[in-house]
């Protein structure tokens, strides 16, 4: 068995425990409404840095690359062999929103297809530390 810090959330969730102005507070909410015009379906979550990186590889290898620059290089579970920047195009992407702890905080997870959502929402379950990290 793996470690495991998952806790669902919400996006009103990350919004009430964090306080910041609220010029930050309207750029953030921007930042969400623009990814969620391309990637309109979402799951967040409150998580570790393994656990993210664990969670990121299932859906790279059920739904295939991140959209956007590759981030993989700093993985603890890399999906992705190539080391130099660069970017993908794929159907999902996520969000690192604000560390709330040491090596936890929100981050969330967005999908173009529903059918995405539910199955990474399913197998939220299942998210843990990986297999680098053994009780």
């Amino acid at each position: 068995m793996s470690h495991r810090t998952v806790v669902i959330s919400t996006f009103d969730d990350y919004l009430a425990e964090e306080v910041e102005s609220l010029e930050e507070r309207a750029a953030e909410k921007a930042e969400r409404a623009g990814l969620l015009i391309r990637f309109p379906h979402a799951v967040m979550l409150k998580v570790s840095y393994p656990e993210l990186d664990f969670a990121d590889r299932w859906c790279w290898q059920r739904f295939g690359p991140r959209d956007g620059e590759c981030m993989q290089r700093y993985s603890e579970y890399p999906a992705c062999e190539r080391t130099e920047v660069h970017s993908h195009s794929g159907k999902w992407t996520s969000h690192w929103w604000v560390k709330t702890d040491y090596d936890f905080g929100f981050n969330e997870w967005y999908f173009a297809e529903s059918s995405d959502r539910e199955s990474f929402a399913a197998n939220v379950k299942n998210i843990s530390f990986g297999e680098n990290y053994h009780k």
